[in-house]
């Protein structure tokens, strides 16, 4: 069978992008074997083509092989571990709509709320009509957004391609009937909290007040699940994000110490390196 082409990562006109609130290129990070926060206001769908990549999404251990289909939430911390070199992957980013966009995408909103198997289980195999169902749409939504169609022919595919989603998670809910445990609630409410409020609270008595729980619980249930402690996680969403603003940004050392909610600089250098073993200017001038 013939392999589908390689996606490329062409820059769309900027203006067009910001009305239709997509793009097909592979999420940013200064590198690609760098651990990324993904950003706060996109909903990112990765098609595996070909070749194989092992990832860690929100700290847990994923392969993509072709057929395989990942979801990338606002916010989810995306991890390579190991890439083959023929690895191909189609991608599709969502960016999270205006309000005045928000009733002509009532089904976008429907797979972000599809907490229970998506959320939770962002990696999924698909059967191969699946898969040929899902690349025909990743194709034709690219095509006809580059050729910059009307509007609403944009929005009707993407209501379908969210339809389509949508009826092949369905049935695998029903099918498995899903359980999820006590403590991969608590880790994955655990996670959710964190990617939403790391920059102004880093400790773990505040995510435990937020759960209900004690913090000798959390950090219980944290480290038995994830083979780290809560502090840890903590410090390596805020080092991620640092990363990215040292990497990709033009922002002053001392702007990204604000950014992140440090005291001052000098107390966000102290962080970095502790946690990196380099200044957050050597690690930038790499």
């Amino acid at each position: 069978m013939q392999m589908p082409p390689k996606s490329t990562d062409t820059n769309l006109n900027p203006q067009t992008q910001e009305h239709f609130l997509l793009s097909f290129e592979r999420p940013a990070s200064s590198s690609e074997d760098n651990t990324l926060l993904t950003s706060s206001d996109k909903l990112t769908i990765v098609l595996c083509t070909r070749g194989c990549k092992t990832v860690q999404l929100n700290f847990t251990e994923y392969v993509l092989e072709p057929g395989s289909i990942a979801f990338l939430y606002p916010n989810t911390i995306w991890k390579p571990i190991k890439t083959s070199s023929d690895f191909q992957a189609r991608y599709l980013s969502m960016r999270e709509h205006s309000p005045k966009e928000r009733n002509a995408f009532l089904d976008l909103e429907t797979i972000f709320s599809l907490s229970t198997y998506i959320a939770r289980h962002p990696h999924t195999s698909l059967s191969a009509n699946e898969s040929i169902v899902v690349e025909g749409y990743f194709r034709l939504i690219q095509n006809r957004y580059e050729a910059h169609v009307n509007y609403a022919i944009i929005r009707s595919l993407i209501s379908a391609f969210i339809l389509e989603l949508n009826q092949m998670f369905a049935i695998r809910v029903e099918r498995k009937k899903l359980k999820i445990s006590r403590k991969e609630d608590i880790l994955w409410r655990f996670l959710s909290l964190l990617t939403q409020h790391y920059k102004e609270n880093r400790s773990v008595d505040f995510y435990a007040d937020k759960l209900c729980i004690s913090p000798k619980h959390l950090s219980s249930v944290i480290k038995q699940l994830s083979h780290k402690t809560a502090h840890e996680i903590i410090s390596d969403v805020v080092i991620m994000a640092a990363k990215q603003l040292l990497k990709t940004t033009t922002l002053s050392i001392q702007e990204i110490s604000e950014e992140l909610n440090f005291a001052n600089q000098s107390f966000f250098g102290k962080f970095f390196k502790q946690n990196t073993g380099q200044s957050p200017s050597s690690y930038r001038g790499e």
